[in-house]
């Protein structure tokens, strides 16, 4: 595939092995927030058997035959802040951005059927878009006094390549078979040959650090991008009793990682760069049916055909060093860059499955759940447009991650008709297996069984809500909070054993809490 793939990055760490770009970046494109109103936030996302708000569209789309009147509705993060916690080699660091963004506008409308008061009531439909996900963040990592260094891990993922393969005067990036960090590291003079023949040639390296030198290291990273699903919905109404729906959705992904890493010391100092954005656009077909066995309780049932991703990847690196105390060669300023370089594949996410009961209270209020399966294992990458064919990632995808149950619930009061009070919660299961197995790269025919940093992976939301309609005019403001925590690195070792995915080679985890506060506003006119 490219030497791209070993100068890209995943999830919040910096990651150096091809297949673990991918394998993180796909739970990253295929997990989905719901709560794209402020009224559906408000109750978790939980609205798969109420229906009648434009988040059911992307949910159960029989929720659009509850509709009695068009509406249009947009929805605002009024206030969107998003905080990171980093926990590395015992220092912690904190970082904040601020986010406002649309996140639902559409509109419903209602074709009733001329005496329709039993049998078919009406025809309704739908056509808008609700994001699904918002993947802006910025997170930062430093220690001091380090006893890991990514020069040792710069020389370890270079090992096996001669030096007439890793250096060409005329064109440093000529071959196909090195990649680009090797080849920067090397012109950098952060790494050295240790097996050097008569010629100079050798396929062995080292860092440029003496033994049990300590180095100070940081990293930034800067995330940004969107998962926008277009929706176009079509749905029915039986008697008031039976709604089926479906939704064919165009999902509109962006993102994009850049990200600085630097290591200082008695050496001097080194910066690397890296940036990559991935655009695309997906299909997908949603189907679903709520029935209503009595004037008060309501169930669903939903299915979410996998979106299939077309996705497009530019990406570059560049890296420098000023370099001293080490030799009278290196000593001194240096700077590399990859060409720019772009790469094309397709990718498709899990199917969901979503089933879902609520309960009425009169007109006073209701209780709503919604339960979601998804089996995050089942994520698959192919066609690569130079001819890759992703089985390694796969077949780690297979490993690593595993299906979740996901709940979703929430209650309405009324203390008045004009007033309604809200509450939710949503829990998400976590997506990555206990221990993974893997070969051993060091025994042909045998494999090692490891256990993975995000064991414990938890993410959980808590919202409150408040709605007020006058008339045809409704206003509805939400405040939500989600809490995550998982582990990534900053590094990881030799890109031949795939064991280091899972284990960091020489770089310790990072922990990272992550909290995001929103403020959610929506305004919605029944026509």
């Amino acid at each position: 595939m490219k030497k791209l793939v070993l100068t890209l990055f995943a999830t919040i760490g910096l990651i150096t092995l091809s297949f673990s770009q991918y394998v993180d970046q796909a739970l990253i494109f295929s997990q989905q927030n719901f709560g794209s109103t402020a009224r559906s936030q408000s109750m978790g996302g939980a609205f798969g058997a109420i229906g009648g708000d434009f988040s059911s569209l992307s949910i159960n789309p029989a929720g659009i035959g509850v509709y009695l009147k068009p509406e249009i509705s947009a929805t605002f993060d009024i206030i969107g802040v998003n905080s990171v916690k980093s926990t590395y080699q015992g220092q912690s660091t904190d970082d904040r951005n601020n986010n406002f963004s649309m996140r639902n506008l559409g509109y419903v409308f209602t074709t009733p059927v001329q005496g329709g008061s039993s049998g078919l009531v009406s025809f309704n439909f739908g056509i808008g878009f609700n994001k699904l996900n918002n993947y802006n963040q910025t997170s930062s990592v430093s220690s001091v006094n380090s006893a890991t260094s990514r020069m040792d891990a710069f020389a370890q993922n270079t090992n096996g390549i001669t030096t007439t393969e890793l250096y060409s005067e005329n064109n440093p990036f000529q071959s196909q078979n090195v990649p680009w960090e090797s080849e920067m590291a090397w012109q950098n003079y952060l790494i050295n040959v240790s097996n050097p023949d008569q010629n100079g040639v050798g396929n062995a390296y080292q860092s440029i650090l003496f033994q049990n030198e300590l180095v100070n290291q940081s990293l930034t990273v800067n995330k940004q991008g969107y998962l926008n699903e277009y929706v176009f919905s079509f749905g029915a109404n039986f008697n008031h009793k039976l709604y089926l729906g479906a939704t064919l959705g165009i999902q509109d992904l962006y993102y994009s990682q850049s990200s600085t890493y630097s290591e200082n010391g008695g050496f001097g100092r080194f910066d690397y760069y890296n940036f990559a954005s991935t655009r695309g656009t997906g299909y997908n077909l949603k189907l679903g049916v709520i029935y209503k066995p009595t004037s008060a309780l309501r169930l669903g049932l939903a299915i979410h055909t996998p979106t299939l991703f077309d996705l497009k990847e530019n990406y570059n690196s560049s890296m420098t060093s000023d370099l001293q105390n080490v030799s009278t060669e290196a000593n001194g300023a240096h700077s590399s860059d990859s060409p720019f370089g772009n790469f094309g594949y397709k990718m498709d996410t899990p199917t969901r499955a979503i089933a879902s009961i609520a309960y009425q209270f009169g007109k006073k209020g209701m209780l709503t759940l919604d339960y979601e399966y998804v089996d995050y294992s089942k994520m698959q990458y192919h066609e690569g447009n130079d001819g890759y064919n992703f089985s390694v990632e796969n077949s780690i995808i297979s490993s690593v991650y595993r299906s979740v149950n996901n709940i979703r619930f929430g209650g309405e009061y009324k203390p008045i008709n004009a007033v309604s009070l809200r509450a939710g919660y949503e829990l998400f299961g976590n997506p990555y297996s206990s221990s993974v197995v893997t070969p051993d790269p060091n025994n042909a025919g045998q494999y090692l069984t490891i256990a993975q940093p995000n064991t414990n992976f938890s993410y959980r939301t808590v919202n409150l809500g408040v709605g007020y309609r006058i008339n045809n005019v409704l206003f509805d403001l939400t405040y939500s909070q989600g809490s995550r925590t998982d582990y990534g690195y900053t590094y990881q070792g030799s890109d031949s054993n795939t064991a280091t995915y899972f284990t960091g080679s020489k770089s310790d985890p990072v922990k990272y809490q992550n909290t995001n506060s929103r403020l959610i506003f929506t305004l919605a006119f029944k026509l």
